[in-house]
Parts: C-alpha cells; sequence; structure tokens
C-alpha cells in the first residue's frame, strides 16, 4: 500500500469531521417528531442529546489507549463502525433502540473527537492552526447542514423522522472507505514515533492547565448542545413555524462558520490569546442576552447571528487550545481525552436539566439566563486557558 499523502491525510479529517456532529445536531429540528412518536416528557427527549455526551465522557478516557494499542488507524475506523450501528438502532428498531443507538453514536463520535487533535498535533505541527481551522470548519457546516434538513427531510418529503436521521449513515459509509488507506500508515506511525507511546510522565490529571483547557471545553459545549436541542422549541415558544425554527438553527451555525474559520489561525500566531478568546465570548454573551428578550423575526435573527459568530469562535479556539497547549502529540492525545471526558461531563448535564426546567415552568426565560451565566465563565475559563503555557510532560 502506497504511502498516503498529505494531501489525502487532510481529506480523511475533513470526510471524519463531516460525522462528529450531524448525528447528534439532525436530532433537534425534529425532536417534537420523536416525542410524539414514543410520548416523550421534554426531559426524556433532551436526555437524546445527552447521551451522546455521557458517551463522550465516559469512552474518551480510553481512545488514546486503545490507539496506543492498535494504531489510530484501526481505532477510528472501529469509531466509524460504532457510528453506523448506531444510526440504524436508533432509527430503526423501538424505544429502547432510541437510546442505545444514541449512546453508540456518542462513542464512535467520541473516537473521531479525541483521535484528530493528536493527529494534527504529529502530522502538522507546523500548521496546527490551518488544519484545525479546516476541522472545525468542516465539522460545522456539515453540524449546520443537518439541523437545517432534517425537517425538510422528515415533513417536506415525507420520509419520517426515522429516514431523515438514518440519511447520514450513508456519509459514515463513505468516510469508511476514505479512511481505509490510514490503518497500515497509522500502525507505522504510531511504532516509529516515541510520543505516541505510553510512557511515564507526569499525569495529565494533576495539571492545573489541562483544568482550564477542559472547563473552557466543558462550559463551550454545555451551552452548544443546549442550543442544538432546544434552540428550535425556543424559537416555536415564541410564536414562530417549526420550519422557521429549523431555518434559524441552521442560521446561528452557518453564520459561526467564519469564526470557526478563522479563529485557529489566529489563535496560532499568537502566543497569548486572551483578547480573542474574551471577543469571542462577549459577542456570545451579548447575543444570548438579545436572544433573551426578543420577541419579533429581526430581534431573533440578529441574536442568533451574535451566538453562531460566538459560538463558532468558543468551538474552534476550544480545539485549537488543546494542541497549543500540548508539548507533543501523545500529551495532545491525553489532554484530548481529559478535556473531553471530563468536558462532556460537564456538557452532558445542560440539555436535560433544561428540559427539565421547562417541563416546570413552561417558560424558556429561566433556561436562557442559566445559559447567559455559563458563557460568563467561559470568558472567565479563556482568560486562564489563553496564557502562553504548556502541560508538563
Amino acid at each position: 500500500m502506497n504511502k498516503p499523502t498529505k494531501p489525502f491525510i487532510i481529506l480523511t479529517i475533513i470526510f471524519i469531521s463531516f460525522n462528529l456532529r450531524a448525528p447528534i445536531t439532525s436530532v433537534g429540528s425534529i425532536i417534537n417528531l420523536i416525542k410524539g412518536e414514543f410520548n416523550l416528557t421534554s426531559g426524556m427527549a433532551g436526555f437524546i442529546t445527552t447521551l451522546p455526551l455521557i458517551a463522550f465522557a465516559v469512552f474518551s478516557p480510553f481512545v488514546s489507549k486503545i490507539s496506543s494499542k492498535f494504531g489510530y488507524g484501526l481505532t477510528m475506523l472501529g469509531g466509524l463502525i460504532f457510528i453506523i450501528l448506531g444510526e440504524l438502532i436508533r432509527s430503526y428498531t423501538n424505544f429502547f433502540g432510541l437510546f442505545a443507538g444514541t449512546a453508540l453514536i456518542g462513542m464512535g463520535i467520541a473516537t473521531g473527537n479525541v483521535l484528530i487533535p493528536s493527529i494534527i498535533k504529529l502530522r502538522f505541527s507546523k500548521n496546527v492552526g490551518v488544519i484545525t481551522s479546516i476541522y472545525t470548519t468542516s465539522m460545522s457546516v456539515f453540524a449546520a447542514i443537518a439541523s437545517g434538513v432534517s425537517v425538510p427531510l422528515a415533513i417536506g418529503l415525507k420520509l419520517g423522522w426515522e429516514n431523515a436521521l438514518a440519511v447520514w449513515t450513508l456519509l459514515t459509509v463513505i468516510t469508511v472507505f476514505i479512511w481505509i488507506p490510514q490503518l497500515k500508515e497509522s500502525k507505522i506511525t504510531t511504532n516509529s514515533q516515541p510520543i505516541m507511546k505510553n510512557t511515564k510522565g507526569t499525569s495529565i490529571w494533576k495539571s492545573p492547565l489541562a483544568w482550564w483547557v477542559t472547563l473552557f471545553m466543558g462550559t463551550q459545549s454545555l451551552v452548544f448542545y443546549c442550543l442544538v436541542a432546544w434552540l428550535p422549541s425556543i424559537i416555536t415558544s415564541r410564536g414562530m413555524s417549526a420550519e422557521f425554527a429549523g431555518m434559524m438553527t441552521l442560521l446561528f451555525q452557518l453564520v459561526g462558520l467564519p469564526a470557526t474559520l478563522i479563529m485557529p489561525i489566529i489563535a496560532d500566531k499568537f502566543d497569548d490569546q486572551r483578547i480573542i478568546t474574551t471577543i469571542s465570548s462577549l459577542i456570545y454573551l451579548v447575543g444570548m442576552i438579545l436572544l433573551l428578550v426578543s420577541n419579533s423575526t429581526v430581534l431573533i435573527i440578529v441574536s442568533l447571528i451574535l451566538i453562531g459568530i460566538g459560538m463558532g469562535g468558543s468551538i474552534s479556539l476550544a480545539i485549537t487550545f488543546i494542541s497549543l497547549r500540548s508539548p507533543n502529540a501523545r500529551k495532545a492525545a491525553e489532554l484530548s481525552g481529559m478535556s473531553q471526558s471530563a468536558g462532556y461531563l460537564i456538557a452532558a448535564v445542560g440539555p436535560f436539566f433544561i428540559g427539565f426546567i421547562f417541563d416546570r415552568t413552561a417558560s424558556f426565560t429561566i433556561p436562557i439566563v442559566i445559559l447567559i451565566l455559563f458563557i460568563i465563565m467561559l470568558i472567565y475559563f479563556g482568560l486562564k486557558v489563553s496564557k502562553n503555557a504548556f502541560v508538563a510532560e
């Protein structure tokens, strides 16, 4: 087998990224259809988005260890297979399969979440910002597309929610075939690069800087997944149609793409990222405050544009910090596993908690105020993680 070229490796990273958000973001716009099918409460519906985050938290710490033993190529292949199985089980079984399939999807996505930053650090150490930008932007593009097309597929084309969600299985199958050439190369790379082996060193869990990275990752993830799960419902609660809510969910993710694209490149050019991190989070904060008081189409659109910009910047910065704060690929894998384990455990509380509060108040006012408080916390964590430093080897 010929050695894959760097452009081909970039292509595989792009296709992997396509699968790391779409299976989750596709649910939010049609959650009411799923609620009606299985007679779910809002809290149970929120748990559909929460469950993948729990899977991220539980499975992420094991990914770097599995990768050290089998190579990142085979480990990633296993993750993709988990996504395929999960998508099929979620759509075509029963009530229990809805949640079991969602958990499998979460385990598969966790594999990609952990491995991609370490692969970028290993294969593109001099271009971390550019490659991370390509990765996060590609991921965000398909996250947005999945949010926007679920309603047209399920209702417009009358495919039903099952087929509207299962359609993403085709993309994952294509990704498997594109990834296959990496199987041999990743084993060679892992065996020939000491930085990818499990060598003794300072535990990543004892690093204060690693905890700041984790808190930043967890907080921005909590806000993002709460919006993915409940933004359509928030908008329809203001008297808007389901179709408009689906379009707005697509909008807030699309307008974040420029920030997602630019932020890692800018961050990589500076040793200290406090200014750009703070600006991004403040835009996020202003947008969320505006959403709290929005009661017209124009105000909702403006608020979501600001939220989208802040969201795009915070997601890409969270992933970029994994590479920027790591001295080598091994530590990047460890930091990626930690930040996406403890971080997503924090995030997992969000969607379910928002649904729980709505069930008891019949209003999204308190949930939005809570999200505003989390964005204020995000600003503080961003100041801590943006200082020029590395986690200890």
